[in-house]
């Protein structure tokens, strides 16, 4: 069974239940060990206690004439919880062989040993001790399970059973019964263990918290980053020794790839600037020239050269939008794009319910996707429809959709992601000569990701292209 899928997502989240977990079972584990321990140090106490007082009991019989000891049982019996009685044969009890009763006997023989008269034989004696887990009589070591379910049962007891051989021959039986002091649940100190869990895990809370904070900066630098590389996003170097080296790698790293973009767009910005020069030349000398077709081709070839180097400066110049994310009501920001088209006298149409949302965008930067989009369906389908709505994802988010449809001759389905590459120009219909250059899709996907949207095209049944942008929406907008 797959069990990852049920652990929390976000790695604070793992840390805590992992730790509070860890401490959960230590100290379940403490309070068997400490309720073990003190059950067999009571038990013991209690067994040693006794010893002194039954070799008493067997040094009074012995010295007891026979006649006299009726009386003397008639007292001992008085005795609570102890239980004595005389048999003329040795009954039927065999030796326990668990730490309790080894300790219980090597107690009774010290204490009688203590108490003999010089010269007397040992004694003959047997001792066994049984404790009571959960209503039956079991040795001195249960079963861990046994010890988890005994902390439920209050009537946890022991039971010590003696024979010992007097002098005369007799035996004497004795048993004596004690509750096993175990320590139970009812007899925990809630508050405390409550207030000590609630005191750890709020110290272990804010602890991981500290731990993982770094890594979230570190995260949204990178996403930041990512967005918009001509703005800086320096992650403090703060936190454990790794994640310092992970914050000073990538600052490195990002101002390195800073470098090196402003490095290519002073290399664009140089071409530009130098070639403008030779073709303004050029053509300069073309329009002197007669007329004909060889001038015609020349200076469309002029014209495509310099287009070509102006897209290429724009190209560089989107990787470093420094644009401030706005919130804009977006049925008056798609509003606005189609009746500045209509104003140009293009088919543009707005289709689809209104809007009545507004989200976090970038909006000179969602125009200039939506423009060439347009420019793109106009330049090979003549007009273009605009609808949005707002729907779900895949996992269930809301997300703005925002579809544009022309009714041109579509793209064969092999190069509907790679007409996304700077520079790439799908061969018939759409070439350079009908003014396309290959870079105005890259352009808006690009601008596309700096709001983490996604942008695909597909090809209508009916004939045509659609240009699907999925804009993500707070998760609080309605769907």
């Amino acid at each position: 069974m797959n069990t990852a899928r049920h652990l929390p997502k976000s790695l604070f989240s793992r840390l805590t239940l992992l730790l509070l977990s860890a401490f959960f079972v230590l100290h379940t584990v403490t309070i068997l060990t400490v309720a073990d321990f003190f059950e067999r140090y009571m038990v013991q106490n209690v067994l040693a206690n006794h010893s002194a007082t039954i070799a008493l009991c067997v040094r009074m019989l012995e010295a007891e004439p026979a006649r006299g000891r009726e009386a003397l049982m008639a007292s001992l019996a008085k005795i609570s919880e102890v239980s004595i009685t005389l048999m003329d044969k040795k009954p039927d009890m065999p030796q326990g062989q668990d730490k309790l009763s080894r300790f219980f006997l090597d107690h009774i023989q010290e204490a009688l040993d203590d108490m003999a008269a010089p010269g007397q034989k040992q004694r003959a004696l047997q001792a066994q001790v049984q404790v009571i887990v959960l209503g039956k009589e079991s040795g001195q070591w249960t079963s861990f399970f046994e010890k988890i379910f005994s902390l439920w049962d209050v009537s946890g007891s022991f039971v010590a059973r003696l024979t010992i051989q007097l002098a005369d021959g007799t035996w004497l039986n004795v048993t004596y019964r004690g509750p096993g002091h175990r320590a139970h649940l009812v007899d925990m100190p809630y508050l405390v263990l409550a207030l000590e869990f609630f005191v750890f895990a709020a110290l272990l809370v804010l602890i991981v918290h500290r731990l993982v904070r770094p890594l979230r900066t570190l995260a949204r630098a990178a996403e930041n980053f990512g967005l918009n590389q001509g703005l800086s996003y320096a992650v403090p170097d703060e936190g454990p020794s790794e994640v310092r080296h992970a914050a000073q790698a990538f600052n490195a790293m990002q101002k390195r790839i800073r470098g090196i973009m402003e490095e290519r767009e002073r290399i664009f910005a140089a071409l530009s600037h130098d070639l403008r020069t030779p073709l303004t030349r050029m053509r300069l000398r073309l329009e002197n020239a007669p007329d004909g077709d060889f001038r015609q081709k020349m200076l469309e070839d002029i014209h495509s050269l310099h287009s070509i180097v102006e897209m290429g400066a724009a190209m560089t110049r989107c990787d470093r939008h420094s644009e401030e994310p706005t919130r804009t009501n977006m049925q008056a920001f798609l509003e606005a794009v189609v009746e500045d088209r209509r104003e140009m006298g293009q088919n543009v149409t707005l289709a689809g319910s209104e809007l009545n949302i507004s989200a976090l965008i970038f909006p000179v930067a969602l125009r200039r996707c939506l423009d060439n989009l347009l420019d793109n369906a106009l330049r090979y389908g003549k007009e273009a429809v605009l609808a949005a709505a707002v729907t779900r994802d895949s996992g269930g988010k809301p997300v703005l959709r925002v579809d544009i449809d022309d009714k041109g001759p579509g793209v064969d389905p092999a190069l509907l992601e790679k007409v996304f590459e700077p520079f790439f120009r799908v061969e018939g219909s759409r070439n350079r000569h009908t003014g396309g250059h290959g870079i105005g899709l890259s352009i808006a996907r690009s601008m596309a990701v700096m709001h983490n949207a996604t942008l695909c095209l597909s090809n209508l049944p009916q004939g045509g292209l659609r240009a699907r942008l999925e804009l993500p929406l707070p998760t609080e907008q309605p769907a």
